[in-house]
């Protein structure tokens, strides 16, 4: 998305507050994404509207059908399995390529990272920074690969499976789970554990799925 020609970072606020809407389950599936209404809401002209649902529909969780109203992505059964494959796939390989051992001043920011990410979930801070907190760890975590390309990839399935993550992301019995898998991986990496840390990348996205395939029916 550019954004040369709108007040700075304008679109990508709006895109922001979505993208977190979506997250946290203030809007669900097949909800749509008004224009007027937006507008109104973040007092925006309607070019900069429009480049924010640009810029969620290349994220992969919004759809703008033609002639109609962007609405929040939903997934059907078969879109999400293709998806946590892939997602597992790649995370995988990023396991499989990452040099050990990790240096140490790597492994001390990640187990940084671990203890904020930890203390806020134990506190109940505001979710966003929270889920700010998961998700850079997650990427330092596969950062650890060297490999740019494959971070960018997991970086964007990641994004784009949001709206099925944000059922359970702030549920207390998911948080504490998270933290103590967290700290597994963190401990599989000092140990230069690759079969353990293969293991928790993938097993750690599925409580979110399983939420969002009981709510639907699908479990």
């Amino acid at each position: 998305m550019s954004t040369e020609t709108l007040a700075p970072s304008s679109a990508e606020l709006i895109a922001q507050e979505l993208e977190a809407d979506i997250i946290f389950g203030h809007l669900r599936p097949h909800q749509e994404l008004i224009e007027d209404t937006l507008m109104a809401r973040f007092d925006a002209k309607r070019h900069a509207v429009r480049a924010a649902i640009q810029e969620l529909v290349a994220r992969q969780i919004v759809v703008k059908p033609r002639s109609r109203s962007a609405r929040v992505k939903d997934f059907s059964t078969q879109e999400v399995e293709e998806l946590y494959h892939l997602r597992a796939l790649l995370q995988k390989e990023a396991v499989s390529i990452m040099p050990f051992p990790v240096s140490a001043a790597d492994l001390d920011a990640l187990k940084t990272l671990h203890i904020q990410y930890a203390a806020a979930a134990s506190v109940g801070a505001d979710p966003r920074l929270i889920h700010q907190f998961n998700d850079e760890f997650h990427r330092q975590v596969f950062a650890l690969c060297g490999n740019e390309t494959l971070c960018k990839a997991i970086a964007f399935y990641t994004e784009a499976s949001n709206p099925i993550r944000s059922y359970g992301m702030t549920d207390r019995q998911w948080l504490e789970q998270a933290i103590a898998e967290h700290a597994a991986m963190v401990n599989a990496i000092e140990q230069e554990d690759r079969a353990t840390l293969a293991h928790l990348v993938v097993a750690h996205m599925q409580p979110t799925r399983r939420r969002w395939e009981s709510m639907r029916g699908l479990s």
